[in-house]
């Protein structure tokens, strides 16, 4: 019973962000940063949205790089559009009734004109109220590397909020971080691939500064090995990798090296788009266009997620320490380390949190490799058992026969959780053939009951955190 209660609290602490070294000069200067940037609304169009872009290129300046200011305008009717076409990207079929109902031409005057109404009432002077536009600028500096066989890595985060919340988390937490990133590597002329940094703009207006970006620096698709956009629904809780472009095994691999706390789930991108149909970030609009990438998100307060106690003060701090590990360790890496493997084909990936300090990661072959040595395990000794001794340990017969048959309906039904059986059934099946060894066959079974915990308490624990 102690190892199995052990199981479950490891592996809630696994899902937990890190513990905060508040001695670190570089995330005093984050937390001051963010304590500074985030004390007021900074809605597209707002003063405090103009100072709080200008705070950010003083800050790049004063470490002595030159950022490229991406101006685009945007007007109420460009948000709309842009939205339509943000329903259309993320989980098309689940917005069918509204993508329907907004093609019509007067149902989309009809919102352009309420949302008119809205702004002018809300922020006095606004230009959305009014027919005007606003400037949606992203910010971007490039580290180059001066190798010729140099990859790329493009951080982002946006630094707008929505009209009622002072984003602490959303998103000036990894804002905050990447300026650390950026302040590190600003003097480092010996660079092993070139590190972009991309504070990014009107995330919050349906990704009116994702688009804008992905059209006019297209040729960065291909020249990024990999994108990493940083995102909060809440302001607790740890990083998670919950969303990848196609066949992410070699980022995936490399994140799962360079972090010092790696936590992402394979599933993620299915439960986001299953059950947050109208949901998006930046990364939706990136990787339509073709980047390839990860999604990260802080996911537990999520009752602070777009109010005004997304703030400073409730912004949790292992969360923010996270945030910074992260991207620092990122950075780091792809700063003394070859990107090579991220330039080869790649394959689609498993992944999940297991023990502490690293992710389990494999390809979907190597998966179904292991799915079938399972099945054969675990079809011999069933089939052994009932020819050679069919009354004798019944139970670990029973167990098997039942494990089999509900691992093989979730492959058929729902095989993106099916990691969560047939790992499992796997420590059972080697377990059953220890059987005449007593003691090592209970603990062995003990063992197989470890691991279920250690597989099935954080995604609950996760999902808890989402939608309890």
């Amino acid at each position: 019973m102690l190892v199995l209660v052990a199981a479950v609290l490891l592996a809630v602490w696994r899902i937990n962000p890190p513990r905060a070294d508040e001695s670190s000069p570089a995330f005093a200067r984050m937390m001051a940063n963010i304590e500074r940037l985030a004390a007021d609304i900074r809605f597209v169009g707002t003063p405090n949205h103009a100072f709080v872009r200008d705070e950010i290129i003083a800050e790049i300046e004063a470490m002595g790089l030159t950022p490229i200011l991406h101006r685009t305008t945007a007007t109420l009717t460009d948000n709309v559009d842009a939205r339509t076409r943000i329903f259309s990207m993320h989980n098309a079929e689940a917005n069918a009734s509204w993508l329907e109902w907004i093609s019509d031409e007067d149902n989309r005057n009809l919102v352009i004109e309420s949302n008119a109404s809205y702004w002018a009432s809300l922020f006095p002077g606004h230009p959305w109220g009014y027919g005007g536009h606003v400037y949606v600028d992203n910010i971007l500096v490039t580290l180059p590397s001066t190798l010729p066989d140099a990859g790329s890595i493009l951080f982002v985060a946006h630094y707008d909020t929505m009209q009622y919340t002072m984003g602490a988390a959303d998103a000036m937490a990894p804002v905050a971080a990447m300026l650390e990133a950026l302040r590190t590597h600003a003097q480092n002329y010996n660079l092993a691939n070139t590190l972009h940094f991309l504070f990014i703009d009107a995330e919050e207006v349906a990704a009116l500064g994702a688009f804008a970006f992905s059209r006019d620096f297209m040729h960065l698709i291909n020249e990024v090995d990999m994108l990493i956009n940083l995102e909060a629904v809440g302001n607790s809780g740890g990083l998670i990798n919950f969303q990848t472009s196609e066949n992410p095994h070699a980022m995936v691999r490399l994140y799962n090296r360079a972090v010092p706390r790696p936590m992402g789930f394979h599933w993620g991108d299915w439960v986001y788009a299953t059950f947050m149909p109208g949901s998006y970030t930046d990364f939706t609009v990136f990787r339509y266009y073709g980047f390839s990438g990860l999604n990260f998100a802080i996911l537990g307060g999520n009752e602070h997620y777009h109010t005004m106690s997304d703030n400073y003060e409730n912004l949790n701090r292992n969360s923010a320490w996270h945030f910074f590990t992260t991207i620092m360790g990122l950075a780091d890496y792809a700063a003394n380390n070859s990107l090579a493997a991220l330039s080869e084909p790649s394959r689609d990936a498993i992944f999940f949190p297991f023990l502490p300090g690293r992710m389990i990661v494999m390809t979907t072959i190597t998966a179904n490799i292991l799915i079938g040595m399972t099945f054969a395990l675990a079809i011999t000794f069933i089939a052994y058992k009932f020819k050679a001794k069919p009354n004798k340990s019944l139970h670990i017969t029973i167990i098997l026969s039942v494990m089999l048959l509900v691992t093989v309906a979730l492959l058929l039904f729902l095989s993106i959780l099916s990691y969560l059986l047939w790992i499992p059934l796997l420590a059972v099946a080697i377990s059953a053939f220890f059987i005449k060894r007593k003691w090592v066959y209970r603990s062995a079974l003990v063992l197989s009951g470890a691991v279920a915990l250690l597989l099935w308490t954080p995604p609950i624990y996760l999902l808890l955190l989402l939608f309890a």
